[in-house]
């Protein structure tokens, strides 16, 4: 699905492109969550997708808000607590590891109030936030991006990995994900 989840009418019977494949991908768990990556985020997700979407993200912490039954609930939850926590990621702080832990129980408490009526049921109460580590011997001081159109060939020491990106030790970081559909030869020494 490319279009935002509050969007969702699979729920309603109603065919946007292709009903059958909307209802396959619309009408499972979803989750909505806070995660913090650089700064606390509220994102969606489907339920199978957790943790794979807070380790793709670069999160350090995350936590489950609610978890409802179709894309739809979480959309209008998200849109609805984005108003009072970003949705963003600020990805160079994430990458120098300029980050603060927060105390994401207490941030899942506060938000609680502005989750619509709909999708109350859904609160999760009783979870704890979970940790990730990422393996990482050195941080970059200054983020450099690595461009495949700019940069057709690169050569460095990889020092680890956050999220979506390969940190390498001369503050070049490459987005794996950025960079779908290009073909890359890699050769290890």
């Amino acid at each position: 699905m490319d279009y935002a989840p509050e969007l969702s009418k699979a729920h309603l019977d109603q065919e946007d492109r292709d009903l059958e494949y909307e209802k396959k991908v619309q009408l499972q768990p979803h989750i909505v969550y806070l995660a913090n990556s650089s700064n606390v985020k509220v994102g969606v997700t489907r339920k199978t997708r957790i943790p794979t979407r807070w380790i793709d993200q670069g999160a350090h912490e995350a936590i489950e808000i609610v978890e409802v039954p179709n894309r739809y609930l979480a959309g209008i939850t998200e849109v609805a607590l984005k108003e009072h926590v970003s949705d963003k990621t600020n990805w160079r702080k994430m990458l120098t590891n300029d980050i603060e832990d927060q105390d994401l129980v207490a941030w899942r408490n506060k938000l609680k109030s502005y989750i619509p009526e709909e999708a109350k049921p859904y609160f999760i109460e009783n979870n704890t936030e979970t940790n990730l580590e990422f393996p990482v011997l050195q941080f970059p001081k200054k983020v450099n991006s690595l461009s495949l159109d700019k940069t057709p060939a690169y050569q460095g020491i990889l020092k680890g990995i956050k999220g979506q990106y390969l940190i390498f030790e001369d503050n070049t970081v490459f987005n794996i994900r950025g960079s779908e559909g290009y073909y890359i030869g890699l050769t290890i020494n």
